[in-house]
């Protein structure tokens, strides 16, 4: 309202607040605002009005210069505003505005502004995502490229420094799928030539049963028929048993008396080692209650025993120890027979490795590599060193765990 300043004729004031309400009242009419106003001018010294908007010239304005007012005009409710010079007072009304329609002039006018920000926005994030993804398309087109047998490494080396870890880790991921499923392929074609033989000698034995004419013949060709099966069958056991604890990742521990488990394991291979006049015994504490898996545990007594007796030479001595220190089991089977060579010792774990031996030698090769299977399924550490006077073998495997009378 600082146009009425200084102005004294009422004529002019008169002039000045009718100018300013077509232009206000112009300026309303092209934003489409739906609110009414009625703009009075009063001269405070005479105290008459100046001027009255036409739509509201039978009213009287009542306003308060400190605040803002209410008043209702013609069944509708107006804000009244004062502002007072030195000579007038400049009283404003006008209706309330719709909230719905606020809203509305708002959501229009975003609307436009969005649509007019969206290509700008969206087409640098598109340009960032598709360069992103370019080593993602890069690796999945040559995956699809390569064959079902392919597991050689991919070989990409993207120049982002956040995929080069997952490079790496699927060039690690194929390589130990590759060395898996070779072992897999060579412990098949092994297992195929294991038992190609005592099939073989079966067959050409019962063929020579068929055909002998004496005795001596037939009982011949029957303990090499029995000797052929009974290998057969053993080989037969030991790939069902490693394939078993390979296959089976639920363990299921249970509370056992540990030492009661080994006499009754040792009793079973009591009458083969009295066959070979080998001394066989047992060191283990009258009662060991833990709570493990327990197949595996037997698997490894069973093996390590067997292997004994089987290489021991006649007249030895086998000893199979139990304890427990720290939460830990000691198990360790010891004998005097011709022992391990140094250079065998990092392969003897290995399936179908049988070491510098004669063919004719027993055993399958598969034993030790269930121990280590079984050793690993329950955490234990396996170690070998000299048997007995410094001869033979001693195999220790130390487990882990859980004593049920410290629960």
């Amino acid at each position: 309202m600082d146009a009425l300043d200084g102005i004294e004729d009422p004529a002019q004031a008169r002039s000045v607040a009718a100018a300013m309400d077509r232009i206000a009242g112009r300026q309303r009419e092209r934003g489409h605002f739906p609110i009414k106003v009625v703009l009075q001018v009063r001269d405070r010294r005479e105290q008459q009005l100046v001027y009255s908007t036409p739509a509201g010239a039978g009213e009287v304005l009542r306003g308060n210069p400190a605040s803002r007012t209410e008043q209702v005009l013609g069944g509708q409710t107006y804000q009244v505003f004062e502002v007072d010079t030195s000579r007038w007072a400049v009283l404003w009304a006008r209706t309330l505005i719709d909230t719905p329609w606020v809203l509305k002039a708002l959501g229009a006018e975003s609307i436009r502004s969005i649509a007019i920000a969206i290509p700008f926005l969206l087409l640098p994030v598109w340009l960032a995502v598709m360069q992103g993804l370019r080593p993602l398309r890069q690796f999945s087109d040559r995956i699809a490229a390569r064959g079902p047998n392919d597991m050689s490494p991919i070989g990409l080396v993207p120049k982002q420094a956040e995929m080069q870890p997952l490079a790496a880790a699927l060039d690690a991921l194929l390589t130990v799928l590759r060395q898996k499923i070779d072992a897999e392929q060579m412990f098949v074609a092994n297992a195929a030539h294991e038992l190609r033989t005592p099939l073989a000698v079966v067959t050409a034995q019962a063929h020579v049963l068929a055909k002998a004419t004496t005795a001596e013949q037939r009982s011949e060709a029957e303990q090499r028929l029995e000797a052929a099966m009974g290998r057969a069958s053993h080989l037969i056991h030991q790939l069902l048993v490693l394939a078993r604890m390979e296959m089976d990742r639920s363990p299921a521990t249970i509370s056992v008396d540990l030492a009661q488990l080994a006499r009754a394991e040792i009793g079973h291979f009591v009458p083969a080692a009295s066959a070979r006049n080998i001394e066989i015994s047992l060191e283990a504490p009258d009662e060991l209650l833990v709570t493990l898996e327990v197949q595996p545990l037997r698997s490894v007594l069973q093996n390590l025993t067997d292997n004994a007796i089987r290489y021991t030479a006649e007249g030895g001595k086998v000893i199979v120890k139990l304890s427990s220190r720290d939460g830990a089991v000691m198990l360790s089977v010891i004998d005097d027979g011709p022992g391990i060579a140094e250079s065998d010792r990092s392969r003897i774990f290995d399936r179908f490795y049988r070491g510098e031996r004669p063919p004719e030698a027993p055993g399958t090769g598969l034993g030790l590599t269930i121990v280590k299977v079984a050793a690993a399924r329950m955490r234990g550490e396996l170690h070998i060193s000299a048997g007995l006077d410094g001869r033979g073998c001693c195999f220790t495997l130390e487990i882990p765990i859980e004593r049920v009378d410290d629960k």
